[in-house]
């Protein structure tokens, strides 16, 4: 079977989407007057728990009026707004606790403007907060993680391995860090390290998708198609509808046998899943057609082989 999966060029994976989680804090200075602000506030917190977030809104915005530099309250109201999707109202909070005259700078509020940027894609004011949540907290853990992904975002990978290097440092049990620096390390094509960091991901987390797909794509680059069909096998496992990880294995596994007749029959089969799922697919359409004529290809090839068979039993 002289076959060559290089007709078919290696699907890149979807661009990992990540959602952010801002924290709601409850320590706090005061310049106003602390006993009303602080019932305020206390007050938010309950009717939040309660799940009575208008009254909420109010009693924070009530802690504000009496302390202008009660940074918490706002950090909290940024904190709701950015929950509901509502992002510039969230920025606008957050930007309050960072301008508050007379209040404490907060690594905090800085982190939080920097996630609410991020997420209005205003890329260098979100470096530029998370640089001063740094500043006034040089070991604030979870910023270089975020840090590191909108390095990932803008194709920043030397910048983004050396963020998330520092994170996952100190944070050895999150198998998100892991999965992104291991991507850095795979765009700067240090495929050992890559290796290693996807690894220490599914030592963490064993049915993450991403991280055996990820080393799927890194064994094809090194021609290693035993361990590329390997990976992409385990992520069709667990995600049977990516049809960029059928296309791939189906590559590496014609690769391997390419030279093995026994094999055609479950190489059509591989092809065959893809173009299932590639039709569920629009993103997948321009691929549809080539791998259709790879089939019909392989199966006239298939054919020949069962003539040939055929005849040596006559």
């Amino acid at each position: 079977m002289n076959l060559k999966a290089g007709a078919f060029k290696t699907v890149t994976p979807l661009a990992l989407t990540v959602f952010m989680c801002l924290s709601i804090l409850a320590s706090s200075a005061f310049s106003g007057d602390p006993e009303k602000a602080k019932g305020h506030f206390n007050s938010a917190l309950t009717l939040m728990k309660e799940g009575n977030d208008s009254l909420a809104v109010l009693e924070y915005r009530k802690a504000i009026e009496e302390d202008p530099t009660f940074i918490d309250a706002y950090i909290n109201l940024g904190s709701y707004y950015f929950s509901k999707g509502k992002v510039d109202e969230a920025e606008r909070y957050f930007k309050q606790a960072t301008e508050a005259e007379g209040a404490v700078e907060s690594a905090d509020a800085w982190a939080n403007l920097g996630r609410t940027y991020y997420k209005q894609k205003k890329y260098v004011e979100s470096e530029q907060a998370y640089g001063k949540a740094l500043s006034i907290n040089g070991d604030y853990t979870e910023v270089y993680k975020d840090r590191g992904r909108l390095y990932m975002t803008q194709k920043n990978w030397p910048a983004s391995v050396e963020d998330l290097s520092a994170y996952t440092e100190k944070v050895t049990d999150d198998h998100l860090g892991f999965y992104m620096l291991g991507k850095g390390y795979q765009k700067l094509k240090k495929y050992p390290l890559a290796i290693e960091a996807f690894n220490k991901s599914i030592g963490i987390k064993d049915d993450y998708f991403n991280s055996y797909n990820s080393l799927g794509q890194i064994y094809q680059a090194q021609e290693n198609h035993t361990q590329a069909f390997k990976m992409f096998k385990k992520a069709v496992e667990l995600k049977s509808d990516s049809y960029q990880a059928q296309y791939n294995l189906a590559i590496s596994y014609e690769t391997v046998y390419q030279d093995d007749e026994t094999k055609i029959e479950q190489v059509i089969a591989y092809w065959s899943k893809f173009l299932q799922v590639a039709k569920a697919s629009p993103r997948a359409k321009t691929l549809i057609p080539g791998a259709e004529e790879h089939v019909k290809q392989l199966k006239e090839l298939q054919a020949h082989y069962e003539e040939e068979n055929a005849r040596e039993f006559e």
